[in-house]
């Protein structure tokens, strides 16, 4: 028979396939067709990308037992390979860290640190440097704990006879990773020493010990407590703030041997001593970080400080309640400079893992990222008045004064004029005051007047300046006649 024509009783009637199916069924359950997924449906859920899922929506899951993981080592090797592929082409780092946090599989997080070094080996040493912050990263995060970690080290020395003949010097790459993840507090000494005896009287597991050991004895020598290193860093970065030399700040830190492990702690401690100053400091901060990129600054030192800065942000916002708004001008700043990645601040974080003032900090930062119009205002994130220009202050007294005649607010007038942070400049805020006031009536001939006195009561205003400004305006005088034939009498007013 056709197969597009429809079934027909014997009495000729045309009834559809569904209808014929329920006619023949069998009252056997084996016989019965099947009307949805033949597996149990209970442990059955839905896969979302990770573009899908918004901010409440990951880390909210309790991480399943081992014994209902659908995740077996081989599975887990396929996943963990596909987000290092990923990682390393993108550069994605929250999105490696999310993605690997996605697997649930802490069983296996060894592998992390076995593939990712392998897969390093065949790479250059920019991906190389990529691996070590993915480890330094996650192990902050609590996702890999310094158990795993020696476990995955433990795991590429065993191997490490089969390693190498595919890579002749996978011995000094491993010990070069090895070393690194000691400097960097993921493992410790101790911990390659409980490794067992007969791996280590290897010929090449105990040559990678000693490169190890070699490379720690070079460099443990430089490693300094953080609490000292900021000791010797704040008052180079406050002299910096007064002098605003950027090269001397590059020379002392070359002269303090300064290590590249200790990048974050610059980095934390030049924006929490800003987050503390006005935002003129803040700006000149700014700055600072964008000027030594490079050298000595390394990007992912920039990262692994703006990340400190997270982790510490609810400590901060007890001392500072602007904090996280400050934190988020900081992040976009860095990210108009191209000396931090966009995808820190977009790709959201785990629930879990970030606190209310972390989320309050990314979600600003997001915002102003995402407006259309702030796209050339992101360099002046702290406000015109840190932009020393002449025509820049000029434009920020303009407004200053428009918004005061507007709204009659000297407190505010006053508060904005101390902001501009520019006392040899305020001859020109007299000179507006009393320009600006002959295009209006008697309301802001009184209100200029009114500030002007005000500010020289409250000393925000000098005399020699207000003496300046008045004789700018005079001079103004024939100009403004043309517009104003009133001007001579109401600047004598």
């Amino acid at each position: 028979p056709r197969r597009d024509m429809p079934p027909k009783l014997d009495g000729g009637t045309t009834v559809s396939i569904q209808q014929f199916h329920r006619m023949v069924t069998t009252e056997d359950p084996k016989d019965t067709l099947p009307e949805g997924p033949s597996a149990v449906t209970e442990h059955v859920r839905a896969r979302r990308w990770c573009s899908e899922l918004g901010d409440t929506d990951i880390g909210t899951e309790q991480p399943r037992s081992s014994t209902t993981s659908e995740h077996t080592l081989d599975s887990f090797k396929k996943a963990l390979d596909v987000s290092l592929s990923e990682y390393l082409v993108g550069f994605d780092l929250l999105e490696a860290i999310r993605s690997i946090s996605e697997l649930q599989a802490p069983q296996f997080h060894a592998q992390v640190i076995k593939r990712g070094v392998t897969r390093a080996m065949e790479r250059s040493d920019r991906e190389r440097e990529l691996i070590a912050v993915l480890f330094s990263s996650l192990h902050v995060r609590g996702i890999l704990t310094s158990a795993q970690v020696a476990a995955g080290f433990e795991s590429l020395a065993q191997s490490l006879d089969d390693i190498s003949l595919d890579t002749p010097d996978a011995t000094s790459l491993i010990a070069h990773f090895l070393a690194d993840a000691v400097l960097d507090g993921l493992l410790t000494r101790r911990d390659i020493d409980s490794w067992p005896e007969q791996l280590c009287s290897s010929d090449l597991p105990a040559k990678l010990v000693s490169e190890a050991d070699t490379r720690l004895a070079g460099r443990m020598q430089t490693l300094i407590e953080p609490k000292a290193l900021r000791a010797q860093l704040l008052p180079l970065i406050e002299e910096y703030l007064v002098s605003k030399d950027a090269e001397e700040v590059r020379r002392r830190l070359h002269e303090l041997n300064f290590p590249d492990e200790c990048g974050l702690e610059f980095v934390r401690a030049a924006v929490e001593l800003a987050l503390e100053r006005r935002d003129l400091e803040r700006e000149i901060v700014c700055q600072l970080l964008s000027e030594l990129m490079d050298d000595p600054l390394r990007p992912a030192q920039l990262v692994l400080g703006f990340e400190a800065l997270l982790t510490r942000m609810d400590d901060l916002t007890i001392d500072n309640p602007s904090a996280p708004v400050h934190l988020a001008a900081f992040l976009v700043r860095a990210i108009s400079d191209d000396i931090l990645s966009p995808a820190f601040v977009r790709a959201p974080l785990p629930e879990a893992l970030v606190s209310e003032g972390q989320r309050e900090a990314l979600s600003h930062a997001r915002a102003q990222l995402a407006a259309s119009h702030f796209s050339s205002r992101r360099r002046n994130v702290w406000g015109r008045a840190t932009d020393s220009t002449v025509e820049s202050l000029k434009q920020s007294v303009v407004d200053v004064v428009r918004e005061y005649f507007s709204s009659g607010d000297a407190d505010e007038a006053l508060r904005c004029v101390r902001e501009l942070d520019a006392p040899a400049f305020h001859h020109e805020l007299v000179k507006r005051l009393f320009v600006l006031s002959l295009d209006g009536g008697a309301r802001e001939h009184q209100l200029a007047t009114a500030l002007a006195m005000r500010a020289c009561k409250e000393d925000v205003l000098s005399a020699e300046q207000l003496s300046l400004g008045c004789h700018r305006a005079v001079e103004a005088e024939p100009d403004l006649r043309l517009d104003c034939p009133r001007a001579p009498r109401l600047l004598a007013d």
